[in-house]
Parts: structure tokens; C-alpha cells; sequence
């Protein structure tokens, strides 16, 4: 079975399934009382990791044929869809990997095999786990529709749940529709039942994001509890997300993320560059930037908030740089700066050029493009589920 599995794995990862590895929290709590004693990546031996893997491929396989079982038949169905990114997204991101050293062809990164080998170039970068926050944070979140498109992180054409009707309702629509037709029914495609599926897909999906983020909320909750203890108590820590509020870092143990506000970040005015890469000082020119290790002190752990705070220890001679230089304010980019062979093409020109190439006409004109920071540009945390 072993072998078996690891043969479905390499078939999945040549037709282009994505395989992104993103850090998942494990609580660990006092049998007792309940509290949270200490909060790891989630890590497992060889050997259970190699279980976990064999029982997953079975089930995407199960998924994915019953999924083309009841399409062949033309069975209504609620599917598990994931459509392309974002184009728009898709830009920005190919304008922070060329910031980063990793140019981007846009064109490749509409399709899982390109999205792929993107991974694979970025496999021995020293900021690979940025690089892959800021594609999820370009991809479209999968959920539950009756519309077959396919699922672009599985590079498959049809694919469902079907594994787990205890515990999804989606996989029990599945069983459902599986049974009917086993037991001589026909599709049921009556506007009425078609119109009743849709609907039971759309309440799966508004149910599984509420659950996601209740999940979510009851980490923080813990990892707030856990450091109301560790105040004052320094940390080794890398640089996670810029935000309106300030950057996140996460520490290295525990497993916290935690956030530093603009004016706990040294004796300078530090203001997010419009990259959304990088914060920079005002005066001294400080550069700090996704993925750049730092040091940092917890200052408070706000329970009810769900947020722990923390101010960056400053190295030796920072304050003396900064103070020296006030009065003069250091260059503060508007915006990356792309050499000739690294512009991107401005929003939307996918068609352009695209019609371009078709009609062999010139290229349009290039350029970078930059977004706008939001809230949910945090911390990305564990998979995405499928």
C-alpha cells in the first residue's frame, strides 16, 4: 500500500498538484486545568508522516473518482472547487517575488504545472516560507458548489468529498446521490433538487469558513493565555507580515505570533513602504523585510484582544545612528524598483497580451504594479483545506 501511495503522489505532483508546506500549530495543555503549557509546530516522525500520506492519496483518489462517476452520469452534485488566482493578485506577487530575487512569469502561474515549478525554484530560497504565504495569499479559496470547475490546487478536473460523511454534510449529499443510482434511481435534475443542492453547497462553504475561523481564534486565545507568563522575556523571532498596524513576527518557540506596532519598532518613524515587502525608518533608513530575523520583547498579552504585543530589542548602535541623523529624513521608496528585465505588465494586460502574441502585434508597454495593504494580510496559518 506503501508503494501504491507513493505512486498516486508522483503521478498527482507531474500533473502539477501543488505541494505547499505550511507551518501548523499544536497546542499542548495542562490535563488538569486546561491551560495551554507550550504551542510547537506541528512536526511528526518519518513514520507517521509517511501514514498520513498513504491515507491521503487514497482519499483524493476516492474523491476524485466518484467525482467523474457521478459527472459521467451527469448526476448533480456538490463538488469541491478551486478556481485560478486572482490575475490581480497574481501581479503583486510576481512584483514582491521579483523584489525578493524570483521573477515570475504571469502566463505560467495560471496553471498548476506552473504554479509547480515556481515551488520548485523557490524550494532552496533563504525566504521560501514568504514566498509561499504570499502565493496562498494570491489563491482562491476553495468551497462547495453543484458548477464542476475543476480544482486548480489538485490540478484535477473533477473532484469532491466523499471520504467522511460522518463529519462533512457535503460528503453525505455524495453518499446520497452515489446510493440513488446504485439502487437503479435517475439524476435527480429537477429545478426544485438543483436549486435545494445549491443552496445546502453554499451553506457548507459560509459554515466552513465560520469554522475556520473560530479554529483560528481559539489558537490565538491560547497562544494570548500561554504568553501572559512570558512577559517581559525575549525572543528570536522572524518577520511574518507588514500590516496597517505594524508587522508580525513569529517566534521560533514558542510558536507565537506576535505583533509589534510602528512605534515599538526602534527611536525612529517607521512607516510600511508600498511594496507591503519591507518598513523602513524615516530618519536612519532601517530597513526591516518579510522574512528578516529580529529580536523582540513581549510586552503584553491581551486575552480578550486574542493578540500578543512586543517591541523589537534594537541593536547595539541603532539608537546612536538614529538620533544622529534626525532632522533628515532617509529616501523612503514609493514603490520597488525593477530593472529593465524585471517590470511587470500593469493590471489586466493578461488579455492584452495574450491577443498580442495571438496576432503577432508588438507587446503592450510595462510596468510595476503595486496593491494596497488590508487587515487580512497577516499571519498565514497551516493548509488551506482542500
Amino acid at each position: 500500500m506503501d508503494e501504491l501511495a507513493r505512486k498516486l503522489r508522483r503521478r498527482r505532483l507531474r500533473r502539477g498538484a501543488l505541494d505547499l508546506d505550511l507551518p501548523e500549530a499544536r497546542v499542548t495543555v495542562d490535563e488538569s486545568t486546561g491551560a495551554p503549557v507550550d504551542i510547537v509546530r506541528r512536526a511528526t516522525d518519518e513514520g507517521t508522516r509517511r501514514a498520513y500520506q498513504i491515507i491521503e492519496e487514497l482519499m483524493v483518489l476516492a474523491n476524485e473518482l466518484v467525482a467523474r462517476w457521478l459527472s459521467e452520469r451527469h448526476a448533480p452534485a456538490i463538488y469541491r472547487v478551486h478556481g485560478k488566482p486572482d490575475e490581480q493578485k497574481l501581479e503583486r506577487l510576481a512584483e514582491a517575488a521579483a523584489t525578493l530575487g524570483v521573477p515570475i512569469e504571469l502566463d505560467q502561474m495560471l496553471s498548476p504545472a506552473g504554479v509547480t515549478q515556481w515551488l520548485r525554484q523557490v524550494r532552496e530560497h533563504p525566504r521560501r516560507a514568504v514566498l509561499q504565504t504570499l502565493l496562498l495569499r494570491a489563491m482562491q479559496q476553495a468551497y462547495y458548489a453543484i458548477t464542476n470547475i475543476g480544482h486548480f490546487g489538485l490540478a484535477s478536473d473533477a473532484y469532491l468529498h466523499f471520504t467522511s460523511p460522518i463529519r462533512r454534510y457535503p460528503d453525505l449529499e455524495v453518499h446520497r446521490a452515489v446510493k440513488h443510482l446504485l439502487r437503479g434511481g435517475s439524476p435527480e435534475t429537477s429545478a426544485a433538487a438543483v436549486e435545494s443542492l445549491r443552496a445546502k453547497a453554499t451553506a457548507a462553504s459560509v459554515r466552513e469558513r465560520a469554522t475556520l475561523e473560530v479554529e483560528r481564534e481559539v489558537v490565538d486565545l491560547y497562544r494570548a493565555i500561554l504568553m501572559t507568563a512570558r512577559i517581559g522575556e525575549r525572543f528570536d523571532a522572524t518577520i511574518v507580515a507588514v500590516t496597517a498596524g505594524g508587522i508580525y513576527v513569529s517566534l521560533d518557540h514558542p510558536f507565537v505570533d506576535v505583533l509589534v506596532r510602528y512605534d515599538s519598532l526602534g527611536p525612529d518613524h517607521y512607516e510600511a513602504a508600498e511594496d507591503e515587502l519591507s518598513v523602513v525608518g524615516l530618519r536612519s533608513g532601517d530597513t526591516l523585510r518579510l522574512g528578516d530575523r529580529i529580536v523582540v520583547q513581549i510586552e503584553d498579552a491581551a486575552v480578550l484582544r486574542r493578540t500578543v504585543y512586543a517591541r523589537r530589542v534594537v541593536p547595539a548602535g541603532m539608537a546612536e545612528k538614529s538620533h544622529g541623523r534626525r532632522g533628515r529624513r532617509a529616501h523612503r521608496p514609493k514603490r520597488s524598483r525593477l530593472d529593465d528585465t524585471q517590470q511587470l505588465p500593469e493590471r489586466g494586460a493578461f488579455a492584452a497580451a495574450r491577443a498580442a502574441r495571438a496576432t503577432g502585434a508588438a507587446k503592450p508597454s510595462k510596468r510595476s504594479a503595486r496593491g494596497r495593504s488590508t487587515r487580512r494580510h497577516g499571519p498565514v496559518r497551516g493548509k488551506r483545506r482542500g
